[in-house]
């Protein structure tokens, strides 16, 4: 049971990932008509109706992205707020707890059914050759990241 719980964790987190990168390489480079978007565009060889899709998929799934992100945050203050109280007991807050759970359970799912959709419009080989690209993309990031790590934190060394 536990293995299965973390394949399935460990599996929603590719996903989420996949997802993630897919949304912002959309939101990115849409004025000048040569950004990422268009070159992944290109890239994947992909038709007029599969670019509208995608475009559409992107929209609907950012809007409930961020109204989901909200409805948690909202809840977590909530949370904090109530976790302040000395006379609070796990009783109390417990349904409060129950709800951000909820909504992070829908969270995950909103993300897989996003990849789902997307997978949908593109062809399997469209499909596979974005996830290359996805996982390069990842790659480039946690390098700059760890570079801009190294780079704080001998900044940080130097003036202590």
């Amino acid at each position: 049971m536990k293995k299965t719980k973390s394949i399935i964790i460990g599996l929603a987190l590719v996903f989420l990932t996949v997802s993630v990168v897919y949304a912002q390489w959309q939101g990115q480079g849409q004025e000048r008509g040569s950004g990422p978007k268009e070159r992944i565009f290109k890239e994947l060889n992909l038709t007029q109706q599969q670019k509208e899709k995608l475009e559409e998929n992107r929209k609907a799934q950012r809007e409930e992205m961020m109204k989901l992100h909200t409805a948690i945050k909202e809840k977590q203050a909530k949370l904090q707020e109530a976790l302040k109280n000395p006379a609070v007991t796990r009783a109390i807050i417990e349904p409060l707890v129950n709800e951000i759970k909820s909504l992070q359970t829908q969270l995950i799912d909103h993300r897989i059914n996003g990849i789902f959709a997307v997978k949908e419009i593109l062809t399997p080989e469209q499909f596979a050759k974005f996830q290359q690209m996805t996982e390069k993309r990842q790659e480039n990031r946690k390098w700059r990241f760890q570079n801009w790590r190294e780079k704080r934190k001998g900044t940080n060394q130097n003036q202590g």
